[in-house]
């Protein structure tokens, strides 16, 4: 049950019928189309939701990207020693590069092992190579890239 507000004597009706105009005037002002206010809350909660999403969306796309960074650099460095080490030149040098680096020069928190194992090679043997493999652990350890390549004497 509503109570009429008066405002100086006058009823609301009367008032905004002063204010507006006619009788008519008032009544288009009380059925006007808008929102309730329960209309509002629900979507409110909605936008809400939908916003709340999203950014659990992008925390996981940025951590998913942080990562794939990581791994590609790895990637990158395992390649670049791999390849230094094919290059080398004479073969027999191909033992002096097996090491460990933990001070990667331009790329801190990085770490890469390269190991070289020597098959065949002796006076009797028919074979003689190396095989390669370069890991790169990336900062954190969390997650490694291992390579490997095989290297003979030509």
């Amino acid at each position: 049950m509503r109570l009429p507000i008066f405002l100086h004597g006058r009823s609301r009706a009367a008032h905004l019928t002063r204010c507006v105009g006619t009788t008519a005037d008032v009544a288009a002002l009380r059925n006007r189309p808008g929102f309730t206010l329960v209309e509002v809350v629900v979507a409110t909660v909605i936008l809400t939701s939908a916003l709340l999403a999203m950014a659990g969306f992008t925390i996981r796309y940025q951590q998913t990207d942080s990562t794939a960074r990581l791994f590609s650099k790895a990637q990158e460095l395992s390649g670049a020693r791999l390849e230094t080490v094919r290059s080398a030149v004479p073969y027999a040098s191909l033992d002096t590069m097996a090491r460990t680096e933990n001070n990667i020069p331009g790329n801190p928190g990085y770490t890469r092992v390269t190991q070289v194992v020597r098959h065949g090679g002796g006076m009797t043997d028919t074979v003689d190579f190396r095989i390669v493999t370069v890991r790169v652990s990336t900062p954190g350890n969390r997650q490694s890239v291992a390579k490997t390549s095989t290297v003979a004497a030509f």
